[in-house]
């Protein structure tokens, strides 16, 4: 069995918890309410928004993703995990949050992208490819 380096593992681990949480504040920030018009058109209506909606995030994700490949980020990170990068990304620029504390939330992903990257991109080089990216290519 080969045998992992201890710094890769440590690395990947944080990065994955630092995944997990970003996700976890980017839902908690994200979750609205919808009240159900009593309607027979209403559930029509929220799924074709839904749809529409969904459409929009994809074309967004992918663009973004297109964009940290083109970086030379590895496509590493789930759809799901890139959208509500991005999506923070944007949420936190446009509340005035200073780059430094953004780049603070990205840098365990940043971190874990520069691992796999062929020594391509420094973790410091991805975390910043990570947002540059985001405001640019999703928001």
């Amino acid at each position: 069995m080969p045998m992992r380096s201890t710094a890769r593992g440590g690395a990947l681990r944080s990065a994955m918890v630092g995944i997990g949480v970003a996700a976890s504040i980017v839902a908690a920030g994200c979750t609205t309410s919808t009240v159900a018009d009593d309607a027979p058109h209403a559930a029509e209506t929220v799924a074709t928004e839904t749809d529409s909606a969904t459409a929009v995030a994809d074309a967004r994700v992918t663009r973004y993703a297109d964009a940290l490949a083109e970086g030379g980020f590895p496509e590493v990170v789930p759809r799901s995990t890139l959208f509500a990068l991005a999506d923070g990304v944007c949420r936190q620029s446009a509340a005035g949050t200073p780059d430094s504390t953004i780049l603070e939330h990205l840098r365990s992903v940043g971190a874990y992208g520069a691992s796999l990257s062929g020594g391509t991109l420094t973790p410091e080089a991805a975390t910043q490819l990570l947002l540059d990216r985001a405001r640019s290519a999703f928001c």
